[in-house]
């Protein structure tokens, strides 16, 4: 799971709990790097829905933003907009990946949430993401323009009024000196 060493104690409490309700393990992963540590991060996560919700309810402090943070990665979609809330809330560093991410995915409505809540973070953390990742960036680009092509073009004709495009151009704003 592609979370900070320093966390990985936690992170690994956190998956005991859950790991019971997993249908079947991820396949694929991205990779970022968060303060020059690389995390590979899994796409898709396939635990119990209500298991991990009713975790991530009980849950407190980081055991609750790992919950969320696999929430993120769930392949149910409310659950990730659920579990995106919780990150929001959140100024961690760590956290980024997990919330940038999402604004490349094929749930509008999501990245919409994502554009919104970014909007609000620290940009000085933002602008150390963005600096550090910016293969992950490209990949992120051509993943919200080809869902933006494929599916959302109608109801945002400029591209750039597409979330999943107000998230990167936030993240790139940050970045400029």
């Amino acid at each position: 799971m592609g979370i900070p060493a320093r966390l990985r104690p936690v992170a690994r409490d956190v998956l005991s709990l859950v790991r019971k309700g997993e249908m079947h393990p991820p396949r694929h992963a991205f990779k970022v790097s968060v303060d020059h540590e690389t995390l590979q991060i899994p796409y898709r996560l396939y635990y119990s829905p209500e298991l991990l919700r009713r975790k991530l309810i009980d849950a407190q402090g980081i055991d609750q933003l790992v919950f969320a943070c696999l929430g993120t990665r769930h392949y149910d979609g409310y659950l990730r907009q659920e579990c995106l809330s919780y990150l929001l809330g959140s100024e961690a560093y760590w956290l980024t990946p997990y919330i940038v991410q999402l604004a490349g995915e094929y749930v509008v409505e999501i990245a919409d949430d994502v554009a919104h809540g970014i909007m609000s973070r620290d940009t000085s953390l933002l602008a150390a993401f963005a600096e550090e990742n910016p293969g992950y960036l490209a990949t992120l680009d051509r993943r919200i323009t080809s869902y933006w092509t494929c599916y959302h073009r109608l109801a945002y004709p400029n591209r750039n009024d597409y979330p999943g495009r107000k998230v990167l151009a936030c993240l790139q704003d940050a970045s400029r000196p």
